[in-house]
């Protein structure tokens, strides 16, 4: 019985390490599921960061290139809208001297056709 005595404290021993190993082992992979969960939570954070930075300036260069491609739209637009007038200035100017050119020789014609009437 004294041998049972003995070995009977370094089993508790034994089997108090084994707890003790057990407990740390437990402790030690929540520790790694909370850490794991917070690395997972902060990584998703900082590419929610990262996409909005870069959804921002996409928008603003987006912007950009619309107000540019306005502008020259509207420079185009201004240069047609002169050439138009432009135009139409040089067509009322011919339309004009037709006009007159016309007008002489209508009136050549009345007077010819009166002087002959009248002669």
């Amino acid at each position: 019985m004294n041998g049972d005595h003995k070995t009977s404290p370094a089993l508790e021993a034994i089997s108090r390490v084994r707890e003790a190993e057990d407990r740390a082992k437990t402790i030690i992979r929540e520790a790694q599921e909370k850490t794991a969960a917070r690395i997972v939570k902060e990584a998703a954070a900082e590419a929610e960061k990262i996409k909005n930075e870069i959804l921002a300036r996409t928008g603003k260069e987006v912007e950009d290139r619309v107000r540019s491609a306005v502008q020259q739209a509207e420079k185009e637009a201004e240069s047609i809208r002169s050439e138009a007038a432009a135009e139409a200035a040089a067509i009322r100017h011919r339309a004009e001297a037709v006009l007159a050119d016309a007008v002489t020789k209508v009136s050549a014609k009345i007077k010819d056709i009166l002087a002959r009437g009248g002669a």
